[in-house]
């Protein structure tokens, strides 16, 4: 795979980013994350990845989307974006954690 991209980099998402990258299984990993205490954490302890703040511009360049987020987050990342992930057919790349 080419690019990946995480959204929520919370203990999971960030054990996945680490794991991801060892591993070698993407040549790219983009992280979308909006809390600001867990960006100065991926930055703190170097964690490799992109930290990306646009969702639209970077979905048409991944090969798959690991949403690691709160339950209670997935409906709006989804409905937000739900364009974007329809013409571009991005259900069948789409994991949820």
């Amino acid at each position: 795979m080419k690019n990946i991209l995480i959204i929520g980099c919370g203990l999971i998402g960030s054990s996945l980013l680490r794991s991801i990258s060892e591993k070698k299984i993407a040549k790219k990993i983009f992280v979308y994350e909006k809390s600001k205490s867990n960006i100065l954490k991926i930055k703190k302890l170097k964690l490799p990845g992109e930290i990306i703040s646009d969702l639209k511009k970077i979905i048409p360049k991944l090969d798959l989307i690991i949403i690691c987020t709160p339950l209670g987050e997935y409906e709006k990342i989804i409905l937000k974006n739900k364009q974007i992930f329809i013409t571009q057919n991005y259900y069948y790349r789409c994991w949820i954690i």
